[in-house]
């Protein structure tokens, strides 16, 4: 930052007079260094016919430190746990469908859906999650595919989607009818997102990004349902309820093996 400083002309015997009395040495008085290190205001410089001061750029005097990068992950290979809001353990997602080939949860690692995420960061996606061990190895991603009741999210809008197998779609894109989904085998035929999870390198915290067929994309909750058994995506839980209050959110955790 410049600092621009008024000098005050002197006369020739105040000059002769101050290198007398200073030894010969020009400096200023307590009173003009005083004058010297004040910052001269914009106002007194448009009295003198002077531009403004350039602003400070506060974001060079006090930059931010850039977020730091995720490591590698110590395994990308491992199962996906389902919790409660509040922490309670319900388990993790199931290697084999429901009856709806939905995916669903059990409580054993044995019957646990086995999943590869991407092996390097960054996590804040859209990534794709492949089922290792999945029932369906035509549709090996972890995906959501349209509900029969609507899957336009929003806030008032009881859209959801199923958690299921599913083919390759393009990340942040609407549902593909082209992808191919699970849930085919038994005549249900909507459409399918798969590129559509992120996850917190921290906490391992796996996230859900729907995206609706204008392009939007709004807050997306993870739920499962604990009267249907099964697992699926909403963005207004209590529009999805209507009646009984079946299905709650949760919270999809990465453990690597």
């Amino acid at each position: 930052m410049k600092i621009h400083v008024a000098f005050a002309v002197l006369s020739f015997g105040s000059f002769v007079a101050g290198l007398a009395s200073r030894g010969g040495q020009l400096s200023p008085s307590p009173v003009e260094r005083s004058s010297l290190m004040k910052k001269e205001t914009n106002a007194e410089r448009l009295r003198r016919g002077l531009s403004p001061l350039p602003p400070t750029r506060r974001d060079k005097l006090n930059p931010r430190p850039s977020p730091q990068p995720c490591g590698p992950l110590s395994s990308s290979w491992g199962y996906i746990a389902v919790t409660e809001s509040d922490g309670g353990f319900i388990g993790y997602i199931r290697q084999t469908f429901n009856a709806q080939q939905v995916y669903t949860v059990t409580t054993s690692k044995s019957s646990a859906l086995e999943v590869t995420l991407p092996s390097t960061s960054p996590y804040s996606g859209p990534f794709n999650i492949l089922a290792v061990n999945g029932q369906d190895k035509r549709h090996p991603y972890l995906g959501a595919v349209g509900g029969e009741s609507g899957y336009h999210f929003s806030h008032g809008h009881s859209g959801s989607a199923y958690l299921s197998g599913t083919g390759a779609s393009p990340a942040n894109s609407p549902p593909s009818s082209s992808a191919g989904t699970s849930m085919q085998s038994i005549g249900y035929k909507g459409p399918a997102e798969s590129q559509i999870w992120s996850m917190d390198c921290k906490t391992k915290v796996i996230t859900a990004q729907w995206t609706n067929t204008d392009s939007s994309q709004p807050e997306t909750t993870i739920f499962y349902d604990a009267v249907e058994k099964y697992l699926g995506l909403t963005s207004d839980l209590d529009a999805f309820n209507v009646g009984p209050e079946d299905a709650y959110g949760v919270t999809f955790t990465f453990v690597p093996l």
